[in-house]
């Protein structure tokens, strides 16, 4: 039996580690080594076992039984025998669940409930053996069906326990679990889909449409933003994701005419509340800028001043958007202007859960960490209560446990000032906590864009399929598939659509003709020859 073990070991490894786990021939050799080493240990092991003869030990003084009649010492021994293998077991349930990987270890809850069950059930069966043969058939008919023997306990206790804690954790709790799940999982889709279809309903925020940004160098003309078009909805979050390089932040630099030489904003409109920012003159610009639109930078050490106190950086933006209003409430409750604006300060920094505001307000920028360093830019971008927040990964430089607080803490912002935010970043995970839709670019181009559900339900443009297959999933084990190529030189692009040279569903008309986005479902658009009506027949082939 032991050696028919490890076939099961072999099954086992391969279920729970990959089927590539034994490829490799340092893999097979510590498998067959380890394999000969366990057969060898554990035959010596149970051939002395079996030589034992377990129940001439004397163990009469952990009960008050009478030595001249054995058979009460056979059955106060196999109640306190079974006790303790069913300590062992559970002892060993504890380290197998421990070494599983964590994707597939049960929850606690489960584990907890399995282990009672099967260790009241194995100890309650053996028991009823004990009393039924030992007790009432030997003792009060002298009838022996057969002769206690403690190998046999632990082997029928340990396939008793075993058997029902499986049984009970696969068949029973666990399936309760992932009901529970499932049912929480559909109703979080119904609100997600609910709130889906009310953000189309809502007041449009910002409409840009044929966006179009280019860099005059002397090596040639860069193509950094291509005609792209998007809405931003009232009390909403917009994701844009892609590779390093697409676009992202010129497209934001560009809505609030923030783009600089040798840049230039060739076509397109930003209407924002309806009107339109590319027709506003530099200083009508500026009425705009961190009071109705404001932006977080992706790097605050250069974003913030060094030879200013956070608190002055942070007042320079009320004064500059707020002042008239700071000085009624100075007027009206009898206060010194500054009093105010300081008070107004500490309360922002407040607001953003920044721990002794009063000590904060007069530290320089590098005296501050660097979440706290975001925080303070964050509070800047908010200091006027901003329509739009336009934010350029502000969580690129922060570690994973700061990083989830900015988002939890800009996620609550964005729900206390009803804001809409342009969430720009290349992290996948990131855009599914904080986005209701997304917009995906490369090479300057949106190539899908819709509804947050969609995009990790049903993805259909080929960058995308890429983008998703290089992000690892807890409970799969298997190598990365990372997109082939590199992003094209903006200077030369590709003609056609510009993924195509890294595409594996490239077909003749993908390398000629340019895409154009297609409503593959209400509200969701794909830029893809694969989804468009006129190359149907020729996608069908390809695919």
């Amino acid at each position: 039996m032991i050696t028919l073990f490890f076939p099961l070991y072999f099954i086992f490894l391969k279920k729970f580690y990959g089927k590539n786990i034994f490829l490799k021939p340092k893999s097979r050799k510590i498998f067959l080594i380890r394999s000969l080493f366990l057969i060898v240990v554990s035959w010596i092991t149970f051939s002395i076992a079996l030589s034992i003869d377990l129940l001439a030990i004397p163990i009469y003084d952990f009960f008050p039984i009478d030595p001249q009649n054995p058979q009460y010492d056979l059955f106060l021994l196999g109640f306190e025998w079974a006790f303790c293998a069913i300590i062992l077991y559970v002892v060993i349930l504890k380290i197998i669940i421990a070494v599983l990987p964590s994707s597939k270890k049960p929850s606690k809850l489960a584990v907890r409930k399995a282990t009672i069950l099967s260790s009241v059930f194995a100890f309650g069966i053996w028991a009823i053996q004990l009393i039924v043969v030992e007790l009432y058939l030997s003792r009060l008919f002298g009838i022996t069906l057969y002769e206690q023997d403690i190998r046999v306990l632990f082997l029928v206790v340990a396939i008793l326990f075993f058997t029902s804690f499986f049984i009970s954790i696969y068949f029973v709790f666990l399936p309760k679990e992932k009901k529970e799940k499932k049912k929480l999982i559909r109703e979080f889709v119904k609100k997600e889909e609910i709130e889906s279809e009310k953000i189309e309903d809502r007041e449009v925020i910002l409409n840009v449409k044929d966006l179009t940004t280019r860099f005059y160098t002397e090596e040639g003309t860069v193509y950094a933003v291509e005609g792209i078009s998007f809405k931003v909805y009232k009390g909403e979050v917009l994701g844009f994701v892609g590779e390093t390089g697409c676009g992202k932040s010129v497209s934001a630099l560009s809505i609030l005419q923030l783009i600089q030489p040798p840049g230039k904003i060739i076509g397109g409109s930003v209407n924002f509340l309806d009107e339109d920012l590319l027709k506003k003159s530099s200083k009508e610009i500026l009425s705009y800028r961190g009071n109705k639109i404001t932006m977080i930078f992706q790097d605050p050490i250069n974003s913030l001043n060094p030879v200013f106190t956070v608190g002055k950086q942070i007042s320079e933006v009320l004064l500059l958007h707020k002042e008239e209003e700071i000085m009624d409430e100075a007027l009206k409750n009898d206060q010194s202007f500054y009093d105010v604006l300081r008070e107004r300060t500490k309360k922002i920094l407040k607001d953003l859960n920044i721990p002794s505001p009063e000590n904060v307000i007069d530290r320089y920028p590098h005296e501050l960490s660097g979440g706290m360093r975001q925080r303070i830019q964050i509070a800047m971008a908010i200091a006027c209560s901003p329509v739009l927040l336009i934010a350029d990964e502000p969580t690129t430089a922060l570690d994973v446990t700061v990083q989830n607080q900015i988002l939890k803490l800009m996620k609550d912002l964005q729900k206390d000032y009803n804001s809409s935010i342009m969430f720009i970043t290349h992290d996948l995970s990131v855009i599914s906590k904080m986005c209701n839709r997304v917009a995906v670019m490369y090479c300057g181009s949106i190539v899908e864009y819709g509804a947050i559900k969609t995009i990790f339900k049903k993805t259909y443009h080929p960058y995308t399929k890429g983008l998703l297959s290089a992000v690892p999933v807890e409970g799969k084990k298997e190598d990365l598939k990372a997109i082939t190529g590199m992003i094209p030189n903006p200077i030369y692009p590709p003609a056609g659509c510009k993924f195509h040279p890294r595409c594996e569903y490239c077909f003749e008309p993908c390398n000629s003709v340019v895409p154009k986005l297609i409503e593959v479902e209400p509200n969701y658009y794909v830029s893809c020859h694969l989804y468009d009506p006129e190359f149907k027949r020729e996608a069908i082939k390809k695919e």
